[in-house]
């Protein structure tokens, strides 16, 4: 199997991973983003988790000193990032609410998805490799 199938693979499923737990957190009450799952969002939610995905990928490549790291620390610290970017972003454009705005349990709901994202991805690439002569 082609390494990069099997990167997208493993962001595919972290993605979806992702997409439960803030699915089940909206459903249970624990947040209050107003995040809905349409077919159409849930295909963008994919794709934007392979662009995190592919820019990890390519972080990683390049410093060494975050290919040689724990994989919790840098599940954790792109998780924090790419929340940050990324539901400030949507927050902005009016597709959630925002997380800051909402309460502790939005918030801690909502990292804690990102950080399952990060950690599964940086995962997947640590599994399968980083270099260009890998893939």
């Amino acid at each position: 199997m082609n390494t990069y199938l099997k990167y997208s693979t493993g962001f595919f499923i972290a993605s979806l991973f992702q997409a439960g737990i803030i699915i089940a957190t909206e459903s249970l009450g624990i947040s209050a983003l107003g995040a809905k799952l349409t077919v159409m969002q849930l295909l963008t939610h994919i794709i934007a988790g392979q662009f995190v995905g592919y820019i990890l990928l390519f972080i990683m490549r390049k410093l060494e000193v975050i290919r040689t790291s724990n994989v919790w620390a840098i599940g954790s610290i792109t998780g924090i990032t790419a929340w940050l970017i990324l539901l400030s972003i949507n927050s902005a454009l009016g597709k959630i609410k925002a997380p800051w705005t909402q309460g502790v349990l939005s918030v801690l709901s909502s990292v804690i998805a990102f950080i399952a994202f990060a950690i599964i991805a940086t995962y997947t690439i640590k599994k399968y490799g980083y270099t260009e002569a890998e893939v």
